[in-house]
Parts: structure tokens; sequence; C-alpha cells
């Protein structure tokens, strides 16, 4: 019942996702962050402000990278990831729940 639930919302399916992603950058196969990063509007928005920079990507494995777009995200870029993707399900969720509930009052 719970699991039936779960699966018909948004919520829970962008953070499925947003954990993929997040295992596909930790594992080295999105060494560039495009998928981490690049596609997560909100993530590439804070991520190259000057206070929140230093807390999402780690500049001391850059100094070993021989590419300088290759450098290592740490864990708060995780978290913001999943986070954003779970809220941006939330307003979904809240926004069907919202119609179906107009169209009930018609």
């Amino acid at each position: 019942m719970i699991l039936l639930f779960l699966l018909k919302k948004f919520a829970f399916w962008l953070s499925i996702i947003s954990l993929v992603i997040g295992l596909n950058n930790y594992w080295g196969n999105d060494d560039k962050n495009i998928l981490l990063i690049g596609l997560n509007p909100f993530l590439n928005s804070v991520a190259y402000t000057e206070p929140l920079r230093h807390w999402i990507f780690d500049y001391d494995s850059a100094k070993l990278a021989a590419d300088s777009a290759s450098i290592r995200v740490r864990f708060p870029a995780y978290l913001i990831h999943v986070s954003s993707f779970f809220l941006a399900g939330l307003i979904i969720d809240f926004l069907i729940y919202l119609f179906k509930r107009k169209q009930t009052f018609k």
C-alpha cells in the first residue's frame, strides 16, 4: 500500500534519479560534473557563487588533476543535488494535487 503510494509521486522518482546521478558521479563516470552540476539549474547557479563554491568543489584535489575541468565535488554538492530534486518533486506533486482538487469542485 505504501509502496504503491510512493510509486505515484514525483518526489520519490526524482529522488531516485538524483541518487543514480550522484552515484554515477561518485564512481567517476561523470568526471566533468556535467550530469551532477550542469543539468541541475539550482546547483549550477549556486556552484559558481563565491561563498558556496568552496563547499561544493574540492580545490585541493585540483592541484593533482591534469585537467582543470575535472575538479572533484565535495559531499555537500550531493546533498544539495538530492534535496533540490526532492523539492522539485514535492512542488510538482503539490501542483498535481491542486489541479485534481480543482477538477473535483467543478
